[in-house]
């Protein structure tokens, strides 16, 4: 590659959007009073407005104003009290206050006087404006408050080669030694040519027009054929080459350029610890840049992008959302970025979760085709890994192994508590004269379903009377229920004729292919969520009937599957086929430990391993919040793609789908302490129960973290109550028993033995068992019962 080949690289990569600059800001006025609105007082006297937190979700109204976004607000405040603050606002075009229309602020809890500032990225007129100021008890004082509408430049880099205007007016500007006159709405293009004698250089593009302050951009190239004096720090297969002028450096792994770092800060230090990197820095920050055409690329909680994809794409959620280059840092699952590139991986983990988080796939800062991660932060300590390992999953790992699993969460009740909790739901407001629900909300409507009746009859010894039994209803399928109430038969001519159905749909390569709504923008029509759900179905099925049709299908789906890096597309009931998606890594992870444990394949387990490690990233594992830790993202988009955005909204059902297959994957690895995720998950949605009132006991579909709140859209609790047995190692559906000769189902625990299946099961109770996928038993139990299997 010749130097001008880089700088055409470098010059039409676009620039991020929020590039454009501010010309001005322009007071607004507001009048009335601050009003208290939920756990606080509130009282103004002699310039300083006084709130008084009396919980953990305070809130107050600011005084009315009308103004068109964007605004800034700038105050003082002190308090002792723990943040962060947040700002919520309303619009006339969305009169309601959302997680999506909102700004956090951190703030300083140490009862001094500190400058504040906050951009609230509203679009059109808002008409509202709501302080949180905390999320604990305590005083909180404020001054000075100052509100301003930002006034951006008509002028827009849309890269370096392309300057668009933006306004209503033709504008004539200078621009790379040319002179031109956009008409309004125009995009004109340059050509651009850099040239410089220095491995690290920032460039600054200017582009000036009569009336109208200088347009500047300042990117900093790298040019990897230039040399110059550097500070060196070794080991075994690492090398950091700093430049003495401070000005970038340059990170190899066994000899090869992986990744560079500039500009550089004021203060910057490296050490080795090992092969591993540990970088402290001033402000403004480190930003680190790998080099290489993507394979795949990781902001934990916020982008997980396959090969040659994109970041702060509109492929997965639309409107003002989409941009995740500067994402608020509660987003974060974890604070973990990494690309892998064909040269090899580049992983960087932090401690401060306060910090700001920077991604941008390609570099949309400096107009470059390297991959940019980094943290802005006053002081910046970040630990950098190297390697040549090809998959995501492995910088997961050594991100989860350095940090530590974070401790559980404490149960917010006793498990006999928690079980009268579930009860007191399936009981209560998911139960009406025609069944039970999934949800109370939307187009639900309430049946008998398996699921429902086989947890009541788990945690309490009784199946509810039932006129009939439809499947699922729950996250976790249960059949239980039709094993203890005659109606095996009825159970398996429905599995059977389910894996028909399969196999009749499965393509000849093993695949399953989806091309409805959802398929719009994905680059193929099929992706691993959406083949993990039928491999699951048809593996489970062929656990419990021994079919070889069956099982040979579904080891035909993993074999396909093993093309799959990214999780996505299991919910495109309303999410894109294309959105990475917890649910996916659930799938995949159940079906793999089904296909080794039926097969006896090593490298199925293997597979499992690696799609359990793919899901963490969708785990909270910190927390700011009471309920925080543990929490689960369900996907990396939106419903529709436009709302709601799910990136930083626990949907824990998902997580606890994912906690169950862990729960499958924990007795054959021990690569990490799944069942203690799995228990994580699981203590963080009993902390989301409604514990009372008309949804008492009933999961939220999803959680308000910031705000710790549950909206009204309660879901079934059953998943709770299945995850809850297994931890326990207790019997949560049907057991299954097989040996050379012979396959047992039953609703108790069995084994076999010289062709016998020893049954523990509850004196007096009447069932059913499966034998050899065939043949349906009943049984009057006895308390243990035993079958002699070679009786016809």
């Amino acid at each position: 590659m010749n130097l001008l080949a880089i700088a055409l690289a470098i010059a039409t990569t676009p620039l991020v959007p929020e590039y454009s600059t501010i010309i001005r800001e322009e007071p607004v006025a507001c009048s009335g009073n601050w009003l208290a609105l939920h756990q606080a007082t509130v009282t103004a006297t002699q310039g300083i407005v006084r709130i008084v937190s009396t919980g953990h979700d305070p809130y107050v109204r600011m005084p009315s104003l009308r103004a068109q976004g964007p605004l800034v607000v700038r105050w003082r405040m002190r308090t002792t009290a723990q943040g962060p603050a947040q700002f919520f606002w309303t619009t006339t075009d969305n009169p309601h206050t959302t997680e999506r229309q909102s700004a956090h602020a951190t703030i300083t809890s140490d009862g001094q006087w500190h400058n504040y500032t906050a951009t609230l990225h509203a679009t059109g007129i808002v008409t509202m404006l709501r302080f949180d100021p905390c999320t604990t008890t305590g005083v909180v004082e404020i001054a000075d408050v100052r509100i301003a509408r930002v006034v951006h430049h008509p002028l827009q880099f849309e890269s370096l080669t392309a300057i668009r205007n933006a306004s209503t007016n033709d504008i004539t500007f200078t621009y790379n030694h040319q002179t031109v006159t956009a008409r309004a709405g125009e995009t004109v293009k340059f050509d651009i040519k850099i040239a410089t004698n220095k491995p690290f250089t920032p460039v600054t593009f200017t582009a000036t027009s009569a009336n109208l302050p200088p347009l500047t951009h300042t990117i900093h190239w790298h040019n990897p054929f230039v040399e110059t004096d550097w500070t060196e720090h070794r080991g075994r297969n690492v090398l950091v080459r700093v430049a003495k002028d401070n000005s970038g450096a340059r990170f190899f792994w066994k000899g090869k350029l992986l990744a560079i770092a500039t500009p550089l800060p004021p203060q910057f230090s490296v050490r080795l610890d090992g092969d591993e990197i540990v970088i402290k820095a001033d402000a403004p920050g480190v930003f680190l840049r790998a080099l290489g055409p993507l394979e795949q690329g990781l902001l934990c909680g916020v982008e997980h992008l396959g090969k040659g994809e994109a970041s702060s794409t509109k492929l997965d959620l639309e409107g003002p959302q989409h941009l995740r280059y500067e994402p608020d840092p509660l987003l974060l699952t974890m604070p973990l970025a990494a690309f892998v590139t064909d040269r090899g991986s580049v992983a960087m983990l932090w401690d401060d979760t306060s910090l700001q988080p920077v991604f941008s796939t390609p570099n949309r800062y400096d107009s470059t085709d390297d991959h940019l991660m980094g943290v802005k932060g006053k002081r910046v300590t970040l630990r950098i890994r190297l390697g040549d390992s090809t998959r995501l999953e492995d910088a997961i790992l050594w991100a989860v192994r350095e940090r530590g699993l974070p401790s559980l969460p404490k149960p917010p009740r006793s498990p006999a508590a928690q079980r009268e909790l579930i009860l007191a739901c399936l009981n209560g407001p998911m139960r009406d004269t025609n069944g039970w629900f999934h949800a109370k909300w939307g187009d639900f409507k309430a049946n008998w379903f398996c699921d429902q009746a086989s947890t009541i009859w788990r945690l309490t010894g009784t199946m509810p009377d039932v006129p009939k039994l439809v499947p699922h209803g729950a996250h976790i399928e249960n059949w239980s229920a039709y094993f203890v109430t005659g109606r095996a038969k009825q159970w398996l001519d429905m599995i059977r004729a389910r894996d028909a159905a399969l196999i009749r749909q499965q393509k000849p390569d093993g695949s399953y292919r989806y091309d409805g709504k959802f398929r719009r923008g994905h680059f193929e029509d099929t992706a691993s969520g959406w083949c993990a759900q039928h491999a699951l179905r048809l593996l489970s099925d062929a656990r419990f009937t021994g079919d070889a049709n069956t099982l040979a299908a579904g080891v035909k789906t993993l074999e396909f599957m093993k093309r799959f890096r990214t999780p996505r597309g299991a919910q495109v009931w309303e999410i894109s086929l294309h959105t990475p998606d917890i649910l996916a890594s659930a799938h995949l992870v159940h079906a793999y430990v089904l296909g080794y444990e039926l097969t006896g394949r090593a490298e199925y387990l293997e597979l499992a391993r690696r799609w359990a490690l793919s899901g963490l990233p969708f785990v909270y594992q910190w927390g700011r919040y009471p309920v925080q830790k543990y929490g689960t993202i369900a996907v990396l988009g939106s419903t529709n793609w436009q709302a709601p955005c799910w990136i930083g909204l626990p949907v824990q059902w998902c997580g606890l789908s994912y906690a169950y297959a862990l729960t499958m994957l924990a007795p054959h690895d021990r690569t990490l302490d799944w069942k203690q995720i799995a228990e994580g998950i699981l203590i963080a949605g009993e902390q989301m129960q409604w514990p009372d009132g008309p949804n008492i006991g009933c999961l939220p579909d999803y959680f308000e973290i910031a705000m710790q709140q549950r909206p009204q859209a309660p879901v079934n609790p059953c998943v709770l109550a299945a995850l809850r047995l297994r931890l326990a190692g207790e019997l949560d559906s049907l057991a299954v028993a097989a040996d050379a000769k012979h396959r047992v189902v039953a609703p108790f625990p069995v084994r076999l033995r010289a062709g016998k299946a020893i049954i523990t099961a509850r004196r007096g109770l009447k069932y059913e068992v499966l034998v050899d996928g065939a043949r349906i038993v009943p049984v009057t139990s006895r308390g243990t019962d035993v079958l002699d299997l070679e009786r016809p």
